[in-house]
């Protein structure tokens, strides 16, 4: 085989540091925006995003040649950067250290992608921490709640 063929899709997910609602409804089509331009300049393509006031999700398919976490705190330090930036009062803003990353078969393209476009909704009864820990235990993933959120 003389190409690698690779179909990498990925859901990740992470917050603002402390929890702080930072991520101010009006300007989050921007911020998706600069998220995609972080991730196309690496290769990768954002497939849809959502985000409440204190997290962010983003759809992704990655290429065979990048690493998850390369392209992780690539947009992270890039959108930290551009908020920074856009709005002064936010200068001391951070996305917390740790994300997750979770793996997604292309048949499950839409219920991800339903389920992230609807983030505010499902925030109206259910905390990021408590919708983390979940997504973390569907997953099967081990994780230590006090340092979940740093």
């Amino acid at each position: 085989m003389a190409a690698p063929y690779a179909s990498l899709r990925v859901h990740l997910l992470w917050g603002t540091r402390g929890g702080r609602p930072w991520l101010d409804p009006e300007w989050r089509g921007r911020l998706f925006a600069c998220a995609s331009s972080a991730l196309e300049g690496r290769g990768a393509r954002l497939l849809c995003a959502g985000a409440a006031r204190d997290h962010l999700h983003l759809y992704v398919e990655v290429p065979a040649t990048r690493s998850v976490s390369d392209l992780v705190q690539a947009t992270k330090s890039h959108t930290r950067r551009w908020i920074r930036r856009s709005f002064p009062h936010r200068s001391a803003f951070a996305w917390q250290a740790g994300y997750a990353a979770f793996s997604v078969t292309p048949r499950d393209d839409e219920r991800v992608m339903d389920y992230i476009r609807h983030q505010d909704t499902g925030h109206r009864e259910r905390t990021f921490t408590t919708e983390y820990a979940t997504l973390l235990e569907q997953h099967g993933l081990a994780y230590d709640l006090g340092r979940m959120l740093e």
